[in-house]
């Protein structure tokens, strides 16, 4: 049984996108956490002087994501978006680079620009564990949010996938999915279909992201209590 009911978790009407709930959601960071990790000073985005970061700006970076130096600010600003002030995240993207010296921002541009063309699942299915362009160390939370900012329009398109979105898809849904994955393109698009029904049903024209950001809450108010 569920153990969350979809009128609790999208409850009300929705919240303005660019707003503090989504892209103005904002978190500091500390810069030199970050540099000792990359291995080319040139990867840290230049937009990230500032000490804080919101959704907003990283769609910004995300712009020259077909790029692979783009690529590469792109996996670096939404890494710091994500982790916030927390050292952790940082040692884990530097696990990335070190992993893959070489591949990495040849191998997300190459995503980044079969999702724009193709559209979501080519791209995951590439960077999945035993894709083509996989990269080691990169589960689905880290590279579906370089392909959500930099391929999602405005109202749909790639969608970030992490733990907490899962707990929230599996409390609603009554689900099994793994926590930290791997997830296959076949559920991939599961998630994607679903955060379109649900946005829908929310209310028309509703952006799939600020479902997404919802389920993202839900999930980490639940915690791991509820995954099986």
């Amino acid at each position: 049984m569920s153990a969350l009911d979809f009128d609790k978790v999208f409850r009300g009407t929705p919240p303005v996108r660019d707003s503090v709930y989504l892209l103005r959601q904002k978190v500091g960071f500390n810069k030199l956490h970050w540099l000792p990790q990359l291995p080319d000073p040139a990867f840290w985005p230049p937009e990230l002087e500032t000490g804080t970061v919101d959704r907003r700006t990283v769609f910004q970076i995300a712009r020259r994501a077909d790029d692979e130096l783009g690529a590469v600010h792109t996996l670096v600003a939404a890494s710091v978006w994500a982790s916030g002030p927390k050292q952790r995240g940082a040692v884990k993207l530097g696990m990335v680079f070190g992993h893959n010296p070489d591949t990495v921002g040849p191998n997300l541009a190459a995503a980044v620009r079969a999702t724009r063309e193709d559209g979501p699942i080519t791209g995951f299915a590439m960077l999945t564990r035993k894709g083509s362009h996989a990269l080691a160390r990169l589960p689905g939370s880290g590279f579906t949010k370089v392909l959500y900012f930099a391929a999602f329009d405005g109202k749909k398109g790639p969608l970030i996938l992490d733990e907490h979105v899962v707990i929230a898809m599996n409390a609603l849904r009554g689900s099994d999915w793994g926590m930290d994955g791997p997830w296959s393109p076949e559920q991939y698009g599961d998630y994607l279909g679903y955060a379109a029904e649900w946005a829908e049903r929310w209310r028309k024209g509703t952006a799939t992201d600020l479902v997404e950001r919802t389920l993202s809450a839900a999930g980490q108010a639940l915690g791991s209590h509820y995954t099986r």
